[in-house]
């Protein structure tokens, strides 16, 4: 005997294996018959599902018969379940490595095929291709992000990509200056305006964008502090004129020419256009909304900069010539004042990794850094912003007695 079917199972049947099926009825096509089966290991998981489709079909009027190819599945992931909670910079990363990487290698495998011999092929094509296997490891966590989702809404039964073992991260090789060569950068450009945008670089340790968006009133001369709540970022343009997954209707290539150009921005997110394709953004994590103490010689720096230097658009503080700098031509500033100063050729990134070095070599303990920082990983149970307290003060006070008393002298 079997068991009396609960109400609305009519269609939900176990299979000679064992597995439990359902059959859903599908509008027809010429005529022809069409229906939806799923199977599950588990009745109740099934029923859950089967209820969701039903759910479905009465909302859309039809469902898929067949599982998507990864490319297909890639652009609804990221245009309609990534979208909504991606930060617009973040997105647009994940595109970038979707049609550069994932899509060319293996998108055209249907995700009900795709085994853990096609993640493998990505790792390998990709270091093939000379790139690291850091940006292979990126690749295989946005890969693995995606067919997460998958899981989640019934579209394939498992997760190849947390089946296979990612790529190990590659040795980090970056440097970073020394702390005699940032006093002989500071010594360098003490007399140029440029001065207190890199004294700020080395001695707050913010990252670029987050010092490209200080605002005036973020700005507290009289406490010695800076609140970091903003950062400047150059946003990806996109057509708004495309349907889903159609070219667009302006024609043109680049959707910084669209007519109808966008940039998505989550609702629960804020972003402020400032310029062009120029925005201030909210830090990347909540452990970016900090409070830094102010060294006392960048205090003084700032301090004698703002006194001749007037705010620009959006009150910012470091401007070129008013309007909000683009932090390619910021890049090509270090780089230029690294050549003046006869110091190596390093990434503008490495100033926030001086800073982090020196207080390492001052015996900063890991949790104060990371507070200064704005490392995601110091914020469990934190709030939005980490408040100065004396044990910041007094690190970034001990900072500042390594390097000020060189810089002038």
């Amino acid at each position: 005997m079997t068991a009396r079917r609960g109400h609305g199972e009519g269609s939900i049947y176990r299979r000679a294996d064992g597995l439990w099926a359902a059959a859903i009825a599908l509008p027809t096509t010429d005529g022809r018959r069409r229906r939806k089966v799923i199977t599950r290991k588990n009745k109740a998981t099934l029923v859950t599902e089967y209820r969701r489709l039903v759910a479905e079909l009465a909302r859309t009027g039809d469902l898929e018969t067949a599982t998507p190819t990864l490319e297909a599945w890639m652009n609804t992931w990221l245009d309609r379940v990534a979208a909504p909670r991606l930060k617009p910079r973040t997105l647009a990363t994940y595109r970038g490595y979707t049609t550069r990487y994932i899509v060319p290698t293996i998108g055209r495998y249907r995700l009900s095929k795709l085994t853990t011999d096609h993640v493998r092929r990505l790792h390998t094509t990709m270091t093939a291709r000379g790139l690291s296997s850091t940006t292979a490891l990126q690749a295989h966590r946005i890969l693995a992000k995606a067919l997460t989702d998958a899981v989640r809404e019934g579209r394939v039964a498992r997760n190849v990509a947390t089946l296979t073992d990612a790529p190990a991260r590659a040795i980090n090789t970056r440097t970073a200056l020394t702390a005699p060569e940032a006093i002989t950068l500071l010594r360098s450009v003490a007399d140029r305006d440029e001065g207190a945008a890199w004294a700020t670089a080395l001695m707050a340790g913010v990252r670029q964008g987050e010092r490209l968006g200080i605002t005036d009133n973020m700005l507290n001369l009289d406490g010695g502090t800076l609140t970091v709540a903003w950062q400047l970022q150059r946003l990806t343009w996109e057509h708004g004129c495309a349907d889903h997954g159609k070219p667009p209707r302006c024609g043109k290539v680049r959707a910084g020419y669209c007519p109808q150009r966008t940039v998505t921005i989550p609702p629960d997110q804020e972003a402020v256009r400032v310029r062009g394709g120029l925005w201030l953004t909210r830090p990347k994590s909540r452990a970016g909304w900090r409070q830094v103490p102010l060294a006392q010689p960048l205090w003084e720096i700032l301090r004698r900069y703002r006194a001749t230097h007037t705010p620009g658009a959006h009150g910012l503080i470091f401007t070129d010539s008013g309007h909000p700098i683009d932090p390619t031509h910021d890049n090509a500033a270090w780089n230029a004042a690294l050549v003046r100063a006869v110091l190596p050729p390093v990434v503008l990134h490495s100033a926030r990794h001086t800073a982090n070095t020196l207080l390492h070599s001052l015996g900063v303990d890991a949790d104060t850094r990371q507070k200064i920082m704005g490392h995601s990983s110091a914020a469990v149970n934190a709030g939005y912003i980490h408040m100065a307290d004396p044990i910041m003060r007094d690190a970034m006070d001990r900072l500042g007695a390594v390097l000020v008393p060189q810089i002038e002298g």
